[in-house]
């Protein structure tokens, strides 16, 4: 008898021995699934966010302004376009009216700046900010900006999430000095060039060169499909809680 009882007393340690070792594993395979959770929800979420860009990159695709003519040509306002790659958009300058026009002008003759020397800018002619909407998303628009007026200035560029400024020098220097100025984020369809100050209070009257376009621009989830997705893998994690303890 008494063998027998020290053997079940043994037995019934080793199962509890073995269910506290199930619960470890469970608890640890919860966390494991909570940490993935947040994991993805966060880097989703980074993901989404604009960033500046100050320097040109390569690019998938372009715009010259040499499709509307030389130097001192005249576009009629609101304007429409092609980027190399086909793509079409359009142009619009916050302050426009009726039969105002932009100009086309060339960096050392027309515009006198530091543009590359032979680079054909567009010049809003006092018309305020310029908005370039485009038919396709971007993961990247940017261009080289300067005030008309020689002297510090801060450029703005901005999307649909938002705006991001660089300070910049307009000067005579006619060696493509001029500051870039992007935006890099997850399908932009438009960008607004502006300048927030300017020598003189010359806010509305700048120049940008060809813009640099990346993409089309890789899918980055909605803040509401992230909160299904979320709730998805949170009914996941719940029925695998569930099948563990079972």
């Amino acid at each position: 008898m008494r063998w027998a009882i020290g053997c079940g007393t043994h037995t019934r340690d080793e199962r509890t021995s073995v269910h506290a070792k199930q619960d470890f594993l469970r608890i640890g395979t919860m966390r494991k699934i909570s940490f993935a959770l947040i994991a993805i929800l966060v880097g989703a979420a980074t993901a989404h966010a604009d960033s500046l860009v100050t320097v040109r990159p390569t690019g998938t695709d372009s715009i010259y302004w040499s499709q509307f003519g030389g130097d001192n040509t005249q576009i009629s306002l609101p304007f429409n376009f092609r980027t190399t790659n086909g793509v079409a958009g359009s142009g619009s300058f916050e302050n426009e009216v009726t039969g105002s026009s932009a100009l086309i002008s060339l960096q050392g003759y027309d515009w006198l700046g530091n543009f590359n020397p032979g680079d054909l800018v567009i010049y809003n002619g006092g018309y305020g900010p310029l908005t370039l909407s485009f038919t396709q998303g971007y993961s990247q628009i940017g261009a080289q900006i300067e005030s008309e007026d020689y002297g510090l200035f801060t450029a703005q560029i901005c999307d649909i999430n938002g705006c991001f400024t660089e300070s910049g020098d307009g000067v005579n220097d006619n060696n493509g000095s001029a500051i870039y100025l992007g935006i890099s984020g997850s399908d932009i369809t438009w960008v607004t060039f502006s300048l927030s100050s300017a020598p003189y209070d010359s806010a509305d009257f700048f120049a940008i060169n060809q813009v640099t376009l990346d993409g089309p621009a890789t899918f980055i989830p909605e803040p509401g499909s992230l909160l299904l997705f979320g709730t998805g893998l949170v009914g996941l994690a719940g029925a695998l809680r569930r099948k563990l303890a079972s």
